[in-house]
């Protein structure tokens, strides 16, 4: 029996690249963001110190306004002087007034652009919450792909194990039948065991293909990204794939025990008939389709 490579699913190679491409992509935002937030504060701060700087330049020009109004040399300057020196200083109490209220608007912009990038940092946190939560579900998964890969090691490793015993088995048959000493009740079980442990091997192997099939199948079919529902329920199917596996597993293990009782106990009738021993009684045998 041949099974599937598991490690090699084209499927399980895309999730993983596209999820490390969503990791690096999420970092990077977030690296962005925080520099942007940083940026945004700094500024924050220069300007509310030159509005506080602009605030008392303003103050002392008014206080200098009024000192040059109040000054007693008010008295010996001529209509004209006073009149200019009063435009002069409306002038620049404008000029000033005018760079405050754009200070002030600008203050309250970068305010504003702080409030957006705070909720857009909020909103990538919340997103990195689930991307560490598909990542550790990817990570479950693929761990039970490696237990799988283990399993099927160890699948190989027990079916040659069982094509020796049937082997054996096989030619042992052959030769008490050569002697005309087989026992009938004898044959037949091994029979029903070869038969039931063959339509084990056949449908595990079965049940390995047909979860990749159908991954495969559903791959071919579309060319964008599969959505993460979508990966998660191939992934459940998977799963319910590979419990079916452990329980023919579990029954082939089973079957396999037994067989190797009942070859023991052949064994042993083989070495009675070969010493000129009569067997005292008959093969036990019980209900062998009991186990599968």
């Amino acid at each position: 029996m041949i099974l599937p490579d598991l490690e090699e699913n084209p499927l399980m190679a895309e999730i993983t690249d596209l999820q490390n491409k969503e990791v690096g992509t999420y970092r990077s935002a977030m690296g962005k963001m925080a520099e942007d937030i940083i940026a945004l504060r700094t500024q924050v701060v220069t300007l509310e110190a030159e509005n506080s700087q602009l605030r008392s330049d303003l103050s002392l020009h008014q206080d200098l306004g009024r000192h040059l109004l109040d000054d007693a040399d008010i008295a010996v300057m001529t209509k004209a002087e006073i009149a200019d020196r009063i435009a002069s200083l409306k002038f620049k109490l404008a000029s000033e007034t005018s760079k405050v209220a754009t200070q002030r608007d600008r203050i309250q912009q970068l305010q504003n652009e702080l409030i957006k990038k705070n909720d857009s940092e909020k909103e990538l946190l919340k997103l990195n919450r689930v991307q560490q939560q598909q990542r550790g579900n990817l990570q479950h998964h693929q761990s039970h792909m490696a237990n799988m890969a283990t399993l099927e090691v160890t699948i190989k490793r027990q079916e040659k194990v069982i094509e020796k015993t049937e082997k054996a088995l096989e030619s042992k048959l052959r030769e008490m039948n050569r002697q005309g000493k087989t026992d009938c009740r004898g044959q037949e079980t091994e029979l029903a065991l070869l038969a039931e442990n063959t339509r084990l091997r056949e449908e595990l192997d079965r049940i390995h293909r047909q979860p990749l099939h159908a991954v495969i199948h559903e791959s071919a079919q579309t060319k964008e990204i599969i959505p993460l529902k979508e990966k998660l329920a191939l992934l459940n199917k998977l799963e319910k794939a590979e419990a079916r596996v452990q329980t023919l597993e579990a029954q082939l293990e089973a079957n396999s025990k037994l067989w190797g009782r009942k070859k023991q106990e052949l064994l042993t009738k083989l070495s009675e008939h070969r010493h000129g021993f009569v067997p005292t009684g008959s093969t036990v045998l019980h209900n062998v389709s009991a186990v599968s």
